[in-house]
């Protein structure tokens, strides 16, 4: 009889069969699910010793309260919406997640949609396809050179966007409370730290790497949008929750903005192809996909897989989120 219990809340994957093999050579039993309730996620995982959580959310204290074993929750991904952190603290249970997955293809994404507002792709396209073959309707379009670019959130992946973008030659500013004058410099580009509110009103584009925490909930309202000055592009492949969608839409009609890209919108999804969003030419939009490449799915699976394996021989998960929990 295996000596753990690995439960799988929910996932997006193919199968779990090679989880399933290392953890049975681990003497690991594993449960897989697609828990659509609380009780569902109690009714199999009271007895865990861990738990892997993909999207199924909240896990909080009805959940936690009725876990007798359970060392640890492993998010299959970065973001940790969906865990609720301060009650798995208090009931003795670790929370990791897979920081680092998938930085490469969500700063590609990012700098490739910021381009792509820039030189006015999507209104070309559309415009063509329409029979209009102009650069009338491009302009004014300036030198990417010559712009500033703002980046809102200097983590692992503003590092990257950033440096990709430096390439171009463009002054980089960003807004990011926890980075200091010594982490930028170890950054080791000539980077510009300033406040949101200046960030706004400087840049000719925005991009936000921000975590989804209650101090950057709707992080861009109305009121920053008013402070845009220069009609900047504004790219979100980060999490829904940074923009105000009602402000949002009224920007683009305002022409408060010059386009913008979002792998996420808040509440999103089902999308509803009568969004409003939907209805702009400057406007991209992706299906929370930033993330994804065959080689990222891979190690995402590999690294959360780690973590497990680490919790069950009586280790420290290497990106524990909530370390007070071993004091």
């Amino acid at each position: 009889m295996p000596k753990f219990k690995v439960v799988v809340t929910d996932y997006v994957f193919p199968d779990l069969d090679t989880e399933r093999g290392i953890l049975s050579e681990n003497n690991a039993e594993m449960i897989i699910a697609q828990c659509k309730s609380a009780d569902e996620v109690i009714s199999i995982a009271r007895d865990a010793d861990v738990i892997l959580n993909t999207y199924f959310g909240p896990l909080d204290e009805k959940i936690f309260s009725e876990l007798k074993k359970c060392k640890a929750v492993i998010r299959y991904g970065i973001g940790t919406d969906s865990i609720d952190i301060d009650s798995a603290t208090r009931h003795g249970i670790m929370v990791a997640n897979v920081p680092d997955y998938c930085c490469e293809e969500v700063s590609d994404q990012t700098v490739a949609s910021m381009l792509a507002l820039l030189r006015k792709l999507p209104l070309s396209h559309r415009r063509i396809r329409q029979g209009e073959w102009s650069l009338q309707y491009l302009k004014p379009m300036n030198r990417i050179k010559n712009l500033t670019i703002g980046i809102v959130g200097m983590g692992r992946i503003g590092q990257l966007s950033a440096k990709k973008i430096a390439v171009f030659g463009s002054q980089i500013i960003f807004s990011d409370p926890g980075v200091t004058e010594d982490d930028v410099k170890e950054i080791g580009l000539n980077l510009k730290k300033v406040d949101l509110d200046e960030l706004a009103a400087i840049s000719d584009a925005i991009l936000l790497h921000a975590p989804a925490i209650a101090e950057t909930y709707h992080l861009v309202d109305a009121a920053l949008f008013q402070k845009m000055k220069r009609k900047p592009v504004l790219v979100n492949c980060a999490r829904g929750s940074l923009i105000d969608t009602d402000a949002l839409v009224k920007a683009l009609s305002q022409c408060q903005i010059s386009g913008v890209a979002l792998d996420v919108i808040e509440n999103v999804p089902p999308f509803d192809p009568g969004n409003p969003l939907a209805q702009f030419e400057n406007v991209i939009l992706s299906p929370h996909s930033a993330w994804y490449s065959e080689e990222a799915l891979v190690d995402l699976r590999k690294l959360a897989l780690e973590e497990v394996l680490r919790v069950l021989t009586g280790e420290r998960p290497n990106s524990l989120l909530n370390p007070a929990v071993l004091l």
